[in-house]
């Protein structure tokens, strides 16, 4: 089912150019301001031209009859003159210069407020399908919106000009004033018509597209283009990609086909309308009521009248159209995030956190299904306790709460016993260290950056860096790099390699080593790692993290076997909890699944 074309209500639009206006002068006050000045001032410089061209002619003609006296043409010559350095070059250089320098300034201030903003809103807004769509939008027509300041420069610099031109006008035929506004009117709607249309057909199938770009950056990538070629399906998802755009292109191309077609019939009625204006203008020039000057004046004049009504109608309309786009980015950074920040400060803690869950029941947005209904239990300071328990469980969204990435439907989570709403987010996290199985690898960094961004807050520590890398089970293969801890980690750049995937990992565990947080949440940081290795860095971990609340989600039981309380986790609710042997002795649903995990080791 296809969207409705939105409308903007009167209010609303003026909303929107205030808002664009109002980034734009927070990213170049001066040059906004300068931008403004010298549009309304370069637009009206065709008629300052063809009125000092006039008198020059007029003068000439009386000079070549008279006394041919050529001391008389130097003031039209010096104002011609000066017209072209002050109007022509001052004027236009510092339009180009603010309008340019604008443009170009403003593209990494505009993706720096876009990010800021999508990282305010936070991760449970993000997975909204509706705002995946706005924030789509409004990545592509982010950049629009300097169109839509220039535009409306523009409509400024039009109204003054049709001002001005229409004044010269009503001094020789004030009747051509209404018949060429009525001539406007009926080219305006037409116009309007085919741009709704091109605005709508790009709306409708926002989704559509949206879907077809994920397509072509899959085929783009060499880490998914690697088994899209190897199952043979890059001819399917080719045409995919390549059906739909031949589709979508032909039906933009039909909506410009008849647009230009309405245009030139449009044009030719115009083109009538100004024969007639300048007929009028001839016969007064024969009957001597106006000079050859002056003639050349009103033509000009009448031209600009005609064309600035022209631009300022279809100024409305792109601005309408723009302001419809821009109406979406305007929404999105009017949104709140969907998990309120709290206001209680929470210093960086020297006694690791106490968690306790109670009574929490929890459902993802837009689902109507709970992972947990009324979930209790409690982590000590200090204690580390693994969560065990099938894919789908229940046990990431768990990390996922904790980290208030989300927030729960019902019931409470106490930090130390303070419900961990009314913290800070900022310094909550500063006490959390997170590392999930789809962690982050910054590949255009170092080694040492993508070590040190676990804690970048504070001044770099290369000593602690190297403990870290050492502790991760990373040092030995990172000072094999060329360039050790100053290696890039692409060689997509500059003297960059590609890390294998348990590389990539062991240097993220290490940045997770370094973070060193009262509060360390592992959710299957080794799946990249070959056993040996995990046996080593879980060694360490259980050691370095002494002093600290740990909690380990693996499928590895070797991995959970020697924290201090197991969790088992079966659709949402705890069936068991203990130690190992414990939960061992107890033979249940812990018991079976390790010796089903035993037995594929022994195989």
């Amino acid at each position: 089912m296809k969207n409705k074309t939105p409308k903007l209500s009167g209010k609303q639009f003026a909303k929107v150019i205030f808002w664009v206006f109002k980034i734009y002068f927070k990213t170049g006050p001066l040059k906004t301001i300068l931008m403004v000045l010298t549009r309304s001032l370069a637009d009206l410089k065709g008629l300052v031209y063809a009125f000092i061209f006039a008198k020059a002619i007029d003068q000439l003609i009386s000079v070549s009859q008279t006394n041919k006296d050529f001391s008389l043409l130097i003031p039209y010559l010096v104002a011609i003159l000066v017209y072209y350095v002050i109007v022509e070059g001052l004027i236009e250089s510092l339009y180009q210069y603010s309008s340019r320098g604008l443009r170009h300034t403003s593209r990494s201030e505009l993706e720096m407020f876009l990010y800021q903003q999508l990282n305010r809103l936070g991760i449970q807004n993000l997975e909204d399908p509706e705002t995946v769509n706005r924030i789509q939008r409004s990545q592509q027509w982010i950049y629009n919106t300097y169109d839509l300041l220039r535009e409306t420069v523009v409509f400024i610099a039009n109204i003054i000009r049709t001002v001005v031109a229409g004044a010269v006008i009503v001094s020789f035929f004030p009747l051509m004033i209404p018949v060429l506004i009525i001539l406007t009117v009926i080219k305006f709607f037409p116009d309007k018509h085919f741009m709704k249309q091109d605005f709508r057909w790009q709306v409708d199938n926002s989704e559509n597209r949206r879907n077809a770009r994920h397509t072509a950056n899959m085929l783009a990538n060499p880490n998914t283009l690697q088994e899209i070629s190897i199952v043979g399906a890059y001819g399917f998802l080719n045409r995919k990609y390549s059906e739909f755009y031949s589709w979508y292109n032909a039906g933009i191309l039909k909506i410009f086909q008849k647009r230009e077609i309405s245009n030139f019939l449009l044009n030719v009625l115009d083109a009538f309308v100004g024969v007639i204006g300048y007929g009028i203008i001839f016969a007064n020039l024969l009957r001597g009521k106006i000079t050859l000057g002056t003639l050349t004046f009103q033509m000009r004049a009448l031209d600009t009248f005609s064309s600035s009504m022209q631009r300022m109608l279809t100024s409305i309309t792109f601005l309408n159209e723009l302001a419809i786009k821009m109406n979406d980015l305007v929404m999105l950074f009017e949104m709140e995030p969907a998990v309120g920040d709290g206001n209680e400060r929470l210093p960086r803690l020297d006694t690791p956190p106490e968690i306790e869950f109670k009574n929490v029941s929890f459902k993802y947005p837009n689902s109507e299904r709970y992972i947990f209904n009324n979930l209790n239990f409690k982590i000590n300071s200090g204690e580390k306790v693994a969560l065990v328990g099938h894919n789908g469980a229940g046990k990431t969204t768990i990390v996922k709460l904790i980290a208030r990435i989300y927030q729960v439907t019902k019931g409470e989570i106490l930090i130390n016993g303070i419900n961990i709403n009314t913290l800070s987010i900022n310094d909550w996290h500063k006490n959390l260290g997170v590392l999930f199985q789809d962690y982050n690898f910054y590949s255009h960094l170092t080694v040492k950056e993508n070590i040190y961004i676990g804690r970048s807050a504070k001044k770099v520590d290369d000593k602690k860096i190297i403990e870290a890398a050492k502790n991760a089970d990373a040092y030995d293969f990172i000072n094999e790099y060329k360039n050790k801890f100053d290696q890039v980690m692409s060689e997509k750049f500059e003297g960059g390699i590609r890390p294998s995937a348990g590389q990539q990992q062991k240097i993220a565990i290490a940045r997770f080593f370094y973070r060193d947080a009262p509060l360390a949440v592992f959710d299957e940081p080794t799946a990249a790692v070959d056993a040996v290795s995990e046996y080593k860095i879980f060694n360490k971990i259980y050691r370095f993290f002494t002093n600290k609340t740990v909690i380990i989600i693996s499928h590895r039981f070797s991995t959970v076997r020697n924290a201090d309380r197991i969790i088992v986790i079966k659709k949402g609710k705890i069936v068991e909890e203990g130690s190992h042997d414990d939960l061992i002795k107890a033979d249940g649903v812990y018991h079976s699944a390790y010796k089903l995990q035993a037995v594929g080791y022994q195989s």
